[in-house]
């Protein structure tokens, strides 16, 4: 999806009582959206079917969790729309798109429990990625510049 189509999903939503708009992803700073951007094309990739367990609010509290950058379910919205990810329904204030998890991750067996639990991350658990490390700290700087409370 380009530019232009994250305009015009957001000029179509415009008219609407779309609850956490998408165009909240623009007041994001460039580092905010460079970091946002970045988790999303290492942690999301396409699928053949919807991710039930998974909405826009459930993957923007992945990212929270991974990064401690605080972003609404509306910035993470947007930033779905400007990487490429259309919603399967627009008009409902969690969206959910077709994708699913960039790295699968095991938990143990326990007791008739799921042995998969698909997690969003930008990598594999105890890995590291430094260019994302500095993408985050780069925000988190911005921030604190800011006298934004982190």
């Amino acid at each position: 999806m380009s530019r232009e189509d994250y305009e015009r999903i957001c000029v179509e939503l415009d008219g609407t009582r779309q609850q956490d708009h998408p165009r909240a992803y623009d007041i994001l700073s460039l580092e905010e959206k460079n970091a946002l951007q970045y988790w999303i094309e290492h942690a999301i990739q396409t699928a053949p079917k919807i991710d039930d367990q998974y909405s826009s609010y459930g993957l923007k509290r992945e990212y929270e969790r991974e990064t401690k950058l605080y972003v609404s379910n509306a910035q993470f919205k947007g930033a779905m729309l400007v990487a490429g990810f259309q919603p399967v329904k627009k008009s409902e204030q969690s969206w959910h798109f077709m994708i699913q998890p960039a790295y699968e991750e095991r938990s143990a067996l326990h007791q008739n429990q799921r042995i998969h639990e698909p997690t969003y991350r930008s990598v594999p658990q105890g890995k590291q990625d430094p260019q994302f490390d500095t993408l985050v700290q780069a925000a988190f700087a911005l921030r604190k510049a800011n006298g934004v409370i982190i």
